[in-house]
């Protein structure tokens, strides 16, 4: 998992790369984390004290480190957090690549949306008519490819404004099939 980190300590703020190669025993309380910051590599060892307060062996150096966060989970400042080392404050705010493709598909599905063909293959049947109301996970249409047949759902609740092909056509991958609005 790859993190950019901003860290603000009084007026001072840096930025850093953050990889988390493995982590293993992860469901444990303690873990043993393999990570690369900024392009150094190295290995910690983790163990959840109590909620929000761990204890990191690192470098052979043992730290006491808080954790708060900061802004409610689908808020501007739903990465942020207060990070207490010791004596010193740090804000942390955490950027997550997956967190912003989410972001950016909850607001591409507010409008229009055309579905299109996952693989090239043939239109076995149509479950859904021009105009129809529909709820998210409701199957649209079957694809056959490769000898098997596919149903593709409705990734949002929505209306069928147009469909684009018919039952026994052939398509392409990419191909538009159905738009929702």
């Amino acid at each position: 998992m790859k993190l950019t980190l901003t860290l603000q300590h009084g007026s001072k703020t840096s930025e850093h790369q953050l990889e988390i190669l493995s982590s293993e025993g992860a469901a444990n309380p303690a873990a043993k984390l393999a990570y690369v910051l900024d392009q150094c590599g190295g290995e910690a060892d983790c163990e959840r004290i109590s909620p929000g307060v761990f204890s990191i062996l690192l470098g052979g150096r043992s730290y006491e480190v808080r954790v708060a966060a900061h802004g409610g989970p689908s808020g501007a400042d739903a990465g942020r957090r207060m990070v207490t080392v010791g004596l010193r404050q740090y804000w942390v705010d955490v950027h997550d690549p997956r967190r912003r493709r989410l972001a950016v598909s909850a607001r591409a599905s507010m409008g229009p949306q055309v579905l299109v063909a996952p693989m090239p293959g043939r239109i076995v049947k149509v479950l859904v008519a021009q105009g129809q109301e529909i709820q998210q996970g409701a199957g649209l249409l079957v694809i056959e490819a490769m000898k098997m047949q596919n149903e593709l759902r409705a990734p949002r609740a929505g209306r069928v404004e147009e469909i684009y092909v018919q039952e026994g056509t052939g398509v392409e991958s990419g191909a538009r099939l159905i738009q929702l609005a």
